[in-house]
């Protein structure tokens, strides 16, 4: 009788999923760096999303540049909440982009440069997110290597971010921000 429980239910779940009727808890992509370590999972507060982001991005032609440092996600709570994960050591913020009224941040892209590819490797350059009304936000930050393709989509919206970051280290190739993933709004 439980395997036929366990059965029935497993099979429900596949059913259920196929429809794409259960929204991914995490989505990532493919095409990220595996240098640094995961931050801390910050979210927007209870009952709000990220309808908005801004990067800081290393944009000195100096010698060992780090490119994507840090993603800021607003949030539509009523003290406009800006919250981030672990951030890179240098850059400026550039202007934030926003998705039209009463739609959220739901999917992302990252443009990375791979490891080995350059003698001043820089892994996350930029990043650029969909809506949920399907408005792509186009990216800000450096030009560097390639867009992977497109995460899942989180159908509520985006609303908790975590990014894998490189400690600056003055002895090595610094990269900063090497990947990224975003919590769905349950």
């Amino acid at each position: 009788m439980t395997s036929r429980l366990f059965s029935a239910g497993a099979s429900l779940l596949v059913v259920v999923l196929a429809l794409g009727l259960v929204d991914s808890l995490t989505i990532s992509v493919t095409n990220g760096e595996t240098e640094g370590e995961w931050g801390t999972v910050e979210f927007c507060p209870a009952g709000s999303r990220a309808v908005g982001y801004q990067s800081r991005n290393d944009l000195n032609q100096g010698t060992d540049l780090t490119s994507l440092n840090s993603i800021r996600l607003f949030c539509d709570d009523m003290d406009a909440t800006n919250v981030t994960s672990t951030e890179g050591f240098t850059g400026q913020y550039g202007p934030g982009r926003s998705c039209a009224a009463g739609a959220a941040l739901s999917a992302f892209q990252l443009r990375v440069q791979p490891n080995g590819v350059s003698a001043d490797n820089t892994a996350a350059n930029s990043i650029r997110f969909r809506c949920t009304d399907g408005i792509e936000l186009a990216s800000a930050g450096n030009q560097q290597g390639t867009f992977g393709t497109y995460s899942d989509d989180c159908l509520t919206g985006i609303c908790g971010i975590q990014t894998l970051v490189k400690p600056e280290d003055v002895t090595v190739d610094n990269t900063a921000l090497n990947d990224v993933r975003f919590e769905c709004c349950a």
